[in-house]
């Protein structure tokens, strides 16, 4: 009975070890994790600030950058016409606490007659899911200073609703995805995105930050991390202690 009673606190012991150890990993590699991404948001910092330090650039500047060249973080200076026929409602955005839509649109660029996708800037979402917010977009040419961004533009979204359209014209669209706008609009775009700077207007509020969470905030989730695998192990002890004194 006694050697029954000694094999199942063994196996209950080895078992505690075993999720404590992966426990205290899984936290362990979060808190790894998280300083990583402190440090790439600390270098991406450092990046923007360097770009934005050389001043706003023309378009002619920026296109005698290497090619392969990322251009995160430049701010440009562009004029051109945009498409008031065809735009896009990016879903989800929150601006000042408020609930709205990003507008995206095409802009026909004098400079080079190439097709810029540009975020407008947010504007409030009406009560209802059925109904879409009302945008004046000018029909004359525009002058305006973006940010451009390059890469990733998707951001996070749920897989079921990464495609999911309207059929009509403006669409409600979940991420920003350049082959599909494309395909929608039978253009080719330049491989980058312009947020539009400036304060709010008639058309929309620019509201683009190039960094949503601090590298501190990063760090202090890493330390988060690693206080509960310490807190875990400490729990462990005591509960092993407490269990030999029985």
């Amino acid at each position: 009975m006694q050697l029954i009673l000694w094999r199942k606190q063994k196996l209950s012991s080895i078992i505690t070890i075993c999720v404590v150890t992966i426990v205290v990993l899984v936290c362990l590699r979060l808190g790894y994790w998280q300083l990583q991404r402190a440090e790439s948001k600390t270098e991406q910092l450092t990046q923007i600030a360097a770009l934005q330090s050389q001043g706003v650039m023309s378009w002619q500047q920026m296109q005698q950058l290497p090619s392969d060249w990322n251009k995160t973080g430049l701010q440009i200076s562009i004029s051109g016409v945009l498409d008031t026929q065809q735009y896009w409602l990016l879903d989800n955005q929150v601006y000042q606490g408020q609930v709205g839509y990003d507008v995206l649109t095409l802009l026909r660029l004098q400079q080079s007659k190439q097709t810029l996708l540009v975020n407008l800037g947010w504007v409030k979402a009406p009560l209802t899911r059925q109904q879409l917010p009302s945008i004046n977009l000018p029909s004359t040419p525009l002058a305006m200073t973006v940010q451009l961004k390059q890469g990733k533009l998707s951001g996070f979204t749920l897989q079921d609703a990464q495609h999911k359209t309207d059929t009509a014209w403006p669409k409600r669209v979940q991420i920003i995805d350049l082959a599909l706008f494309s395909q929608q609009t039978g253009r080719d775009m330049i491989d980058f995105i312009g947020y539009r700077q400036g304060i709010a207007d008639e058309i929309a509020a620019p509201h683009y930050q190039a960094v949503v969470m601090s590298p501190e905030k990063h760090q202090a989730y890493a330390v988060q991390w690693l206080l509960i695998a310490i807190a875990c192990l400490v729990i462990a002890v005591f509960a092993f202690k407490k269990k030999e004194l029985q």
